[in-house]
């Protein structure tokens, strides 16, 4: 069980990701333990996560992995490079036999964030169909995983209110992102859990690089939360503070 979530920023890209794994027997969970590598990094440039079994994780990351090896493949136009690595893993499942459920799909979804020629791109694949959606800047956010439910409306909240509607830079996104994620871990009912871990795609100098954020990076973003909900928190005490202290209004005159 799973949340990922991914920002299209003016600058780059921002991902992040809980680090829960289950374990059930048939349709029950018996078993959550930490998995530190949810989001992994590609030769410092693609990074990729997916929702869904950890074994179909592995194979999808994989197939990644040779794409980004084929170094054609990501020259070419978002779309066409991320058909052809969405073929590859529908091909790859059904090559041994993965189920394909009518209306759960593989129950298996993914996010990319690399740099196709020149610019920066996210890109869903659908956890139904595996199809791809490239994000633009009228829908620039995403979360997928069985945090998705509370992950979606905290960022649209965190959208309105933080990023104007609008792509944020990477460095507005990673608070926000880390924001969503710590949200969702608190009220899930189960399967997400922390450590959580966030990794960004920006340009630096004329070559895009991609790295995780480290524990000191972390730390300092969850500073900024605690420091937001304690000013929050206290907002509406302050308005009737000010109220009380106001003098009231001069009645109008009579007659």
């Amino acid at each position: 069980m799973t949340v990922l979530v991914g920002v299209r920023c003016t600058d780059g890209i921002v991902m992040g990701a809980d680090s829960a794994a289950t374990s059930a027997v048939g349709p029950h969970q018996v078993l959550s333990v930490p998995l530190a590598d949810k989001i992994q990094i590609v030769s410092d440039r693609v990074i990729y996560a997916t929702t869904g079994a950890v074994g179909l994780g592995q194979r999808a990351g994989e197939i990644i992995k040779d794409a980004h090896d084929n170094k054609k493949l990501f020259q070419k136009p978002c779309m066409e490079c991320c058909k052809i690595i969405a073929k590859a893993t529908i091909d790859d499942f059904r090559s041994t036999g993965v189920l394909f459920h009518n209306q759960l799909g593989f129950g298996f979804g993914a996010l990319i964030a690399a740099p196709f020629g020149s610019y920066h791109e996210l890109v869903e694949f659908g956890a139904v169909d595996l199809q791809p959606e490239i994000k633009n800047d009228n829908l620039f956010f995403v979360s997928m995983g069985s945090g998705q439910s509370l992950a979606d409306p905290f960022l649209a909240f965190v959208a309105r209110v933080l990023w104007s509607n609008a792509p944020p830079t990477t460095e507005r996104a990673m608070f926000g992102v880390l924001w969503a994620l710590t949200h969702t871990v608190a009220y899930a009912p189960g399967g997400v859990g922390e450590p959580l871990s966030l990794a960004v795609l920006r340009k630096v100098g004329s070559k895009y690089e991609a790295r995780k954020l480290n524990s000191d990076e972390l730390q300092e973003q969850k500073q900024h939360i605690s420091e937001i909900e304690r000013r929050i928190g206290g907002y509406p005490e302050k308005l009737l503070e000010e109220a009380a202290e106001s003098t009231p209004p001069t009645p109008p005159a009579e007659g």
